[in-house]
């Protein structure tokens, strides 16, 4: 029960607000107990006459004063104007641990005409030296708070840069004690949900809230912000993110925890999302019916709608159609159509001659490339030795007493990241010409054998060398399917005519510009 008898000029006792506060922290470390706090501070008014008006505790920090039980007691004091004298606590760190803040909340008290005071380290603010002992008694948990905050947080550095996961796990992550009860990240029942995010749309058929959306129906309960933080982790590869500092760049550190996901699908990964590559113009994956692989991909030329397909038993059998969504009266026999398209796709092969005469163009441009490559990583190769010397004499420097710990910072960092641009440019170029020409002659043998590698393929590899080869909508009209675009790639290769010769050094070179385009009379884009 609260005493709010008003004050008067009598000989009353004095009325004073207790107030006790304790972090979990500081119960723990310092021993700090609320009701210890609170049988010293009646302990206090008995011996000093002086009448409780009321009590309030806080188990929050004290970095500010939104606290829940401080703000009750600032509400309590409105609205009993001039019926308290004191508002006591043991020490000031209980009163606050910001000095700031604890100067404008004794203004806001000497308002209310109370007086804020420490029974244990008792101050009388009428003496002007006084004030110098409260800037001390302030100042020091502020003090404390920002060294304890400074060595925990040079701690977590050490710690990450052991490789170890600090803070809360990550999603698929579960925190966990080693055997020298240490933290450590272990994967947990999430998982699985999380391999599967990365591997979906690194395959570039779909979109990144498409893949959330069925992952969160399978029970995985992300947000779609979260799940865009999720996929630009390096944690699931096993790698651990240490944010610069001003003496010390940003740091990516290889972690001790499982990685999740292989670096090539998170890369993809990055590249899908960062623009780098496009997500192939798939339809959308429908229930597995391998007698309708075309399903999703033909538009009906009737209303522009995409054509589904169902069976239907008659004769004795099931046959499979191609139909229209909204109705429309296009029906057509699904054996029928996956043999056109078949047909479709034997037109577009190339032959032999083409095949051997682009590997050769290919091969003769790789061979010229070559030497102006050799050139280039000879000069990043002697830009590199530079940055490596420039980093050496930076070291010499500091030995010396040259430089500060600043400027060496600040110019370490900055020859870090051109020597792993150089690192990473050499890099890349060893290895681009080979996998290049490993690529291409891959796909020109796939494409040599283009029918048969559909036919033999399942249903899903089937409608991905769809959704490659026709980045346009099929239909199915005069007997024939049609398409209103090809990749290009193979457009060039099944051209009539190769479009390639040798100018008059020998070398190969580009004849002309050829379009492959299978365009039915009376087509018009814009109704798709």
């Amino acid at each position: 029960m609260f005493n709010t008898s008003k004050k008067n000029s009598g000989k009353m006792n004095k009325k004073a607000i207790l107030y006790t506060r304790v972090s979990t922290d500081e119960q723990a470390i310092k021993g700090y107990s609320l009701n210890d706090q609170h049988e010293k501070l009646k302990a206090y008014c008995a011996i000093n006459n002086i009448d409780v008006a009321g009590h309030f505790q806080d188990n929050y920090s004290a970095k500010s004063f939104e606290r829940p039980a401080f703000r009750k007691l600032i509400e309590f004091l409105k609205q009993n104007k001039r019926s308290v004298d004191l508002l006591l606590f043991i020490k000031w760190d209980r009163f606050s641990r910001n000095a700031g803040e604890s100067y404008e909340m004794l203004k806001a008290l000497k308002a209310f005409d109370v007086e804020a005071q420490a029974t244990e380290q008792p101050l009388d603010l009428s003496i002007p030296e006084s004030k110098l002992m409260l800037a001390l008694y302030l100042a020091s948990p502020e003090v404390e708070n920002d060294r304890r905050s400074l060595n925990v947080s040079a701690g977590m550095r050490r710690a990450i840069k052991d490789g170890r996961w600090v803070v809360k796990a990550p999603k698929g992550y579960e925190n966990r004690r080693d055997e020298n009860n240490k933290p450590i990240i272990v994967p947990g029942k999430d998982a699985k949900y999380i391999k599967d995010a990365f591997e979906m749309i690194a395959t570039g058929e779909y979109s990144q809230d498409k893949v959330r959306k069925k992952l969160n129906k399978d029970g995985f309960k992300c947000s779609k912000n979260n799940f865009s933080v999720m996929l630009r982790n390096p944690v699931y590869i096993g790698k651990i993110r240490l944010r610069a500092t001003k003496d010390e760049g940003e740091l990516l550190v290889k972690g001790i925890h499982e990685p999740m996901v292989d670096i090539e699908t998170f890369s993809s990964v990055q590249d899908i999302l960062d623009g780098r590559r496009v997500k192939n113009n798939l339809a959308k994956i429908h229930k597995s019916k391998p007698e309708l692989p075309l399903r999703g991909f033909l538009v009906c030329p009737q209303c522009g709608k995409t054509l589904t397909g169902s069976a239907s038993k008659g004769h004795g059998g099931l046959y499979h159609y191609y139909h229209c969504v909204k109705g429309c009266k296009e029906r057509h026999r699904a054996t029928l159509v996956n043999e056109k398209f078949l047909r479709m796709l034997e037109d577009i092969k190339p032959n032999e001659n083409a095949i051997e005469l682009y590997d050769a163009v290919l091969k003769d441009i790789l061979s010229e490339n070559e030497n102006g490559r050799k050139e280039s990583a000879g000069a990043i190769e002697t830009e590199i030795s530079k940055i490596k010397e420039r980093i050496s004499s930076l070291q010499d420097k500091l030995a010396d007493n040259q430089i500060g710990i600043s400027d060496y910072s600040s110019a370490k960092q900055r020859y870090d990241a051109q020597l792993r641009e150089l690192q990473q440019k050499l890099g890349n170029m060893v290895q681009l010409n080979k996998n290049i020409y490993n690529q291409l002659t891959s796909s020109f043998s796939f494409l040599k054998d283009l029918p048969s590698r559909f036919r033999d393929a399942g249903l899903e590899a089937q409608q991905r060398i769809i959704g490659s080869i026709f980045p346009g909508k099929l239909f199915f009209s005069e007997n024939k399917v049609r398409t209103s675009k090809v990749n290009e790639v193979v457009t060039l290769f099944a051209s009539i005519g190769a479009p390639f010769g040798r100018n008059k050094k020998g070398r190969f070179c580009l004849k002309t510009e050829t379009s492959f385009e299978v365009t039915p009379p009376g087509f018009k884009p814009g109704t798709f």
